[in-house]
């Protein structure tokens, strides 16, 4: 009997596990009055344990800062004076970050120490002008592990505007802290690499000069406003006042920036009608193809969206669209804007002068409107509980978790594996403990060949824009559908043979086209040869099964073979996208080479099992040999690929 076993190949999309997202350090958001979201589980709950609490809401809004570990669990937080531990008490060290400030400022931005398990930084201004910009250690180790303010107000930088910008380097480890001069165009891009005090900043000198203005009464003004980057650290949005004979209005300018070497690029200006300096009111969906900010004229706050994937400059400004215009003047002014590690982007507010119970959202941000859909009372804070001020978070935490799929899920298949989005390096892991030396790879869209059915643990470490992260998926490898139409078969012109495929499959596909469990072969007719009938059988399972014999029409040639363990064949032949090659127990461990017609080995793999699915995506129509060599015997067999 000559058995083969053909496979199917299709896709299929993982669901056993969801992916492991290492990106939880933003769990935590607070505001004032005792009120703080809980996104550990990445859709928000409502925390009143907070010890933040500068009543009456009617004060100016705020930003403060906190920091999660990677599981979501909140380690401490800060409102620009006091640094409380994850109890919500007060550090021993933790007050005066940056004596000059009042409490309820600017809190600045929180992230780990590269290279050390403990220690965090905490960058931050202070709140006169020029701008002096200082950093503070808190040590996790400290206080029995409930941490405390290490070093304390450590000057970076003295003369500096109000804005800040926090992102993750490309080679995963450092940081840049982006600041911007007082009154001047330059930025500075600071790495933070956890190595030594002395640290030089990559300067670009581009974008609006801040000290340009023909109007002084609030000369300070120009120098207000945020820096906010996308999750992937490309964009760099910059919303700063401008200070011209008609009072003070808004210049808002997009640029592109370089994680690799900190420099900052390619200005896109976008001018707006704002009267009011906040500069957090800008904010780029998770997938970083849109950007979104608010334009607050006369009270009235009003949010657009750019088409970041536009193409040029002028594309994108032209891209630009209303989401949300308020009904009547003074009705809403936003006061914060931030996106959430769940992907949806939310504002607090003010309505009708009063601090609002209830967060906007913009529920889907990655599509076009309307289909982004913002919901003004979109999230409710509860009776009491006020979204004024708003947490400053580090954009590279933000980013949208990996994800892979996967096509092919039978034995022997090439399974083909692909990641949601680019990477700058990854590890596979296949989970294939059978096949140690094939089970790993850094490729972007590895393939691999599980050659026994069972769940495997496939896992995808990758450096995706600065981030380490890390997805795990189980993935189901099927067994083949076990069919067998028996032995070879002779017969003469006189007489026929029904072959039986067996019953109890859902479908049955013969190479005549027959549908049904059996067919006849009539010899009447027939010339003398030697004939092949395949048939494919699906059932419940996921893989279906393969089998042909041969019909021996008035010869026995072939039939008669000297010893079965000794025998070995292919098929199909001629094939397309994979041969199946079936071998006696004495060819077992065999090495198996392909041959192209001018005598070059284009694939070359030991045999272990009876039966092998060998791939032949890579290799174009025309005439193969297929040799099989052991340390008694080499056999060589002709073959065809036809497309």
């Amino acid at each position: 009997m000559k058995k083969h076993i053909f496979l199917f190949l299709f896709t299929i999309l993982m669901v056993s596990a969801k992916a492991q997202h290492f990106n939880l350090y933003t769990a935590h958001w607070y505001f004032r009055e005792n009120c703080a979201l809980d996104f550990s589980n990445y859709s928000p709950i409502v925390d009143t344990n907070s010890l933040i609490n500068f009543a009456p809401a009617s004060l100016a809004s705020g930003t403060y800062c906190s920091m999660s570990d990677v599981n979501g669990n909140l380690l401490f937080y800060g409102d620009g004076y006091y640094m409380y531990n994850r109890f919500h008490q007060q550090m021993p060290n933790g007050y005066g970050m940056n004596a000059d400030t009042i409490p309820g400022s600017w809190a600045g931005l929180i992230f780990k120490m590269p290279f050390n398990n403990n220690q965090y930084y905490n960058i931050y201004h202070s709140f006169r002008n020029p701008k002096k910009v200082y950093y503070s250690i808190i040590d996790m180790s400290l206080d029995n592990g409930k941490g405390d303010v290490l070093i304390k107000n450590k000057l970076l930088m003295d003369s500096a505007s109000q804005h800040l910008g926090v992102v993750k380097h490309t080679n995963g480890d450092c940081y840049w802290v982006v600041l911007h001069g007082f009154r001047n165009n330059k930025f500075f891009a600071f790495p933070f690499c956890g190595i030594g005090d002395t640290i030089q900043p990559v300067i670009s000198t581009i974008g609006l000069d801040y000290s340009i203005s023909n109007y002084t009464g609030n000369s300070f003004l120009r120098n207000n406003g945020s820096f906010r980057f996308s999750s992937d650290g490309r964009w760099l949005a910059v919303k700063t006042p401008k200070i011209d004979d008609y009072g003070l209005d808004t210049i808002l300018q997009l640029f592109t920036f370089d994680a690799l070497t900190g420099v900052i690029s390619n200005p896109i200006t976008i001018t707006s009608n704002s009267y009011v300096d906040r500069g957090d009111l800008t904010e780029f969906s998770q997938d970083c193809s849109k950007f979104y900010y608010s334009d607050v004229s006369s009270g009235a706050s009003y949010i657009y969206q750019y088409n970041l994937q536009a193409g040029t400059p002028a594309n994108i400004l032209n891209s630009k669209v209303f989401i949300t215009i308020p009904a009547f003047s003074y009705q809403r002014k936003f006061q914060g804007m931030q996106l959430g590690i769940d992907g949806k982007i939310y504002l607090s507010k003010k309505e009708n002068y009063s601090y609002s119970h209830y967060l906007g959202v913009i529920h889907n941000p990655d599509s076009f409107m309307p289909a982004c859909s913002y919901a003004d009372s979109g999230f409710f804070m509860g009776q009491g509980m006020y979204g004024s001020g708003m947490s400053w978070l580090v954009s590279s935490h933000l980013q949208k978790p990996m994800d892979f799929e996967h096509i092919g899920a039978c034995v022997g298949d090439t399974v083909r594996f692909s990641l949601s989005d680019s990477v700058y390096t990854v590890l596979w892991d296949f989970g294939d403990m059978a096949n140690p030396t094939s089970n790993g790879s850094t490729l972007y869209k590895p393939t691999h060949v599980y050659s026994q059915p069972g769940s495997y643990l496939v896992e995808a470490a990758c450096l995706h824009y600065g981030m380490h992260d890390t997805v795990r998926k189980v993935v189901d490898i099927y067994p083949l559908t076990q069919v067998s139409l028996g032995p070879d078969v002779k017969i003469d012109s006189v007489s026929s043979v029904t072959l039986d495929a067996g019953s109890g499959y859902g479908a049955y596909l013969w190479s005549t086209g027959d549908t049904s469990q059996t067919i006849t072969v009539n010899g009447s007719g027939m010339a003398t040869g030697v004939y092949p009938y395949s048939i494919m059988v699906t059932d419940s399972g996921v893989c279906p099964g393969y089998d042909t014999v041969l019909v021996y029409v008035n010869t026995w040639v072939g039939l008669q073979e000297a010893n079965p363990e000794q025998s070995w064949g292919v098929f199909p032949n001629p094939a397309k996208e994979r041969l199946m090659v079936q071998i006696g127990v004495n060819w077992s461990g065999c090495e198996a080479a392909i041959y192209n017609a001018q005598g070059q080995v284009v694939h070359n793999q030991i045999l272990q099992n009876s039966t092998t699915s060998i791939s032949l995506d890579n290799l174009s129509s025309g005439v193969y040999y297929l040799r099989l060599s052991n340390d008694k015997r080499s056999e060589v067999k002709r073959f065809e690929i036809l497309r």
